[in-house]
């Protein structure tokens, strides 16, 4: 069967693969030690960081500018909470009947 897992190749990987996830807890947390070591540099230093990371662009909420958001008619709710009420209702009928 082509493409099947079952290569000696592809378990090599797959090993692989599952070996560094094993491993990625000790490193995420070496890595969150040397950003917080790094913050604490940073601000000893009294350095801002405001605005130097990425450049987004214009963050401004504008109103008026998108569509009208989706309403639903009070007509529509009472319609579907009758239609499951009568199959409620129905359902208990014919749970006695048998």
């Amino acid at each position: 069967m082509p493409g099947h897992y079952t290569t000696e190749k592809t378990k090599k990987k797959w090993n692989e693969y599952f070996k560094s996830l094993k491993q990625t807890p000790k490193d995420r947390a070496s890595q969150f030690a040397n950003y917080m070591s790094m913050i604490d540099t940073l601000s000893r230093k009294r350095v801002s960081l405001k605005g130097n990371m990425v450049a987004l662009g214009d963050l401004k909420a504008r109103a008026g500018t998108g569509r009208a958001p989706a309403t639903t008619k009070m007509s529509t709710i009472l319609d579907r909470y009758h239609e499951r009420a009568l199959r409620l209702a129905q359902a208990k009928y014919y749970q006695k009947q048998v």
